[in-house]
């Protein structure tokens, strides 16, 4: 089977490694951000909703105090990021498409016309996320609740299989890691190797920085979920 190389954070790279090894994969696992949390208090509510667009921000907010906000509806960006938030306590858990168009879409139909809505991001969200959600109507209240700190160089673990060849494909959760991706196997003078890989990304989007710099391999999932990514592995026996 072929090897794998993860970039995710690492707890929920340590999920994907599971699956893959369940399915006879070999997995190298390189973290390539650290979730933290920001410490920035949360906005004063009252609030009529909660809008999540990454798992990543209860990952955050478990630092911090938000039983006032259990009760209230929430509509995540992914089924993974509902499932998270039902873990901690959410009971009224609605889940979009897997992007943040997918969430402003759906916003009318889980929020009251006219709805405050508390906006849970990390400090290095998509720009117009604020705005797309603010379309219909709402009053959107954005709480920069967590950062994904990158790092510096590249795994030593990542830079050793991409030099002996033991990984032929990478998966791709975000355009932000796929980019650093690129510049860390560079600065460790394996760029060409990481290249060469089959780059299997979360989306169109994440691909992008990929396709920009001359990866000939890149394919996207049909839709931005995990399972649709994963799908997308060669089957037992393939290389």
């Amino acid at each position: 089977m072929a090897g794998v190389l993860v970039l995710r954070p690492e707890e929920a790279a340590r999920r994907t490694a599971q699956r893959l090894r369940e399915r006879g994969h070999a997995v190298v696992v390189a973290p390539l951000l650290t979730i933290r949390a920001t410490g920035e208090p949360c906005p004063p509510g009252p609030f009529d909703g909660v809008v999540v667009t990454s798992p990543n921000a209860f990952e955050a907010l478990r630092e911090t105090d938000i039983a006032a906000l259990r009760a209230l509806p929430l509509l995540a960006v992914g089924e993974r990021t509902g499932e998270v938030a039902r873990q901690a306590g959410f009971a009224a858990v609605t889940a979009a498409g897997g992007d943040r168009l997918a969430l402003a879409a759906l916003a009318p139909s889980v929020f009251t016309s006219g709805a405050r809505l508390l906006l849970v991001l990390g400090r290095d969200h998509k720009v117009d996320t604020p705005a797309l959600l603010a379309a219909p109507g709402f009053p959107v209240v954005p709480w920069i609740a967590y950062v994904a700190e990158a790092e510096e160089t590249l795994p030593p673990a990542a830079v050793v299989a991409l030099g002996n060849g033991t990984v032929t494909i990478a998966l791709h959760y975000s355009r932000r890691s796929a980019a650093l991706a690129l510049a860390l196997a560079d600065g460790a003078g394996c760029g060409d190797a990481f290249r060469a890989l089959r780059h299997q990304c979360l989306s169109g989007d994440v691909a992008a920085p990929l396709q920009a710099a001359g990866a000939r391999d890149v394919v996207a999932a049909a839709v931005p979920h995990e399972e649709a990514l994963l799908a997308l592995l060669p089957a037992r026996g393939d290389r």
